[in-house]
């Protein structure tokens, strides 16, 4: 069955640490430390022998991290999101509207995740012009005629993205900043788009203080200027099962080796 080195705690290995490791298995080399230092978080490396999975874990905690090999199966499978465009703060309760508008009240104790980020999203533009011009053939003579130009541009934009999971993440709901009504929780529409994000995750730590949170909303709760950008919705989404089973581990007792 395939394992998933994973760490155990929020301590990340350095790099030096993941190649000292890695020197364990003849599969892997400093480049594949290099990039898993660069990209990976919570869940190492995946599709791992238990013997692999097992032998890492073990050089890595002679290192000091904490890690250990788990069956791929038993990390959560994220449900599938729902999407919302409009929130409420009341008291006791966050407010979801669903997509025919009814209110869903929530009570805030509900809340157990928070993970936000900014992840590339590529996008296709096509621009189309048309031009009169003329011209001469010995057949017609000079005449004109209509020139198309159609071509296309990739366009990279940065999408703002919040997941907020629900009763030890059996329920989802996933807001895209550039849908998402924000007159209805933060009314600032001279903020630029990023700023009123921040500030929604903001009010909602504040409401929600016993929730965990990935990296990205960490950092806003520390004041960060940015939004951490993720390489994919996929790595933001990979650190958000591996905050669920972090959690549910600590719930469950100790982690063993």
């Amino acid at each position: 069955m395939n394992h998933a080195l994973v760490q155990t705690d929020l301590s990340a290995p350095t790099v030096e640490q993941l190649k000292r490791a890695f020197t364990a298995l003849q599969t892997l080399t400093e480049a594949d430390a290099i990039k898993v230092a660069r990209e990976a978080y919570g869940i190492l490396l995946k599709n791992l022998s238990r013997e692999e999975a097992s032998t890492l874990a073990s050089v890595l905690r002679d290192q000091g991290v904490v890690a250990a090999a788990v069956e791929m199966d038993q990390l959560p499978r994220l449900p599938d999101a729902k999407f919302v465009k409009r929130l409420e703060f009341q008291p006791h309760a966050l407010v979801i509207y669903d997509p025919l508008g009814r209110p869903v009240p929530i009570e805030w104790p509900h809340v157990t995740l928070l993970a936000a980020g900014v992840v590339r999203h590529f996008d296709v533009a096509k621009t189309r012009t048309e031009e009169r011009v003329t011209t001469y053939s010995p057949l017609r003579g000079v005449h004109t005629k209509t020139v198309t130009d159609v071509r296309h541009r990739v366009e990279a934009e940065g999408q703002f993205l919040l997941d907020i999971f629900l009763a030890g993440g059996t329920a989802r709901f996933q807001i895209e900043a550039e849908s998402f009504l924000f007159k209805y929780t933060v009314d600032r529409p001279e903020l630029a788009l990023e700023q009123r994000f921040s500030l929604l995750v903001n009010l909602l730590i504040e409401r929600a203080p016993h929730t965990v949170l990935n990296r990205g909303a960490f950092q806003i709760r520390q004041g960060a200027a940015r939004v951490m950008a993720y390489a994919s919705k996929a790595a933001l989404f990979e650190e958000s099962s591996w905050l669920l089973w972090l959690l549910a581990q600590r719930k469950s007792g100790p982690l063993g080796p």
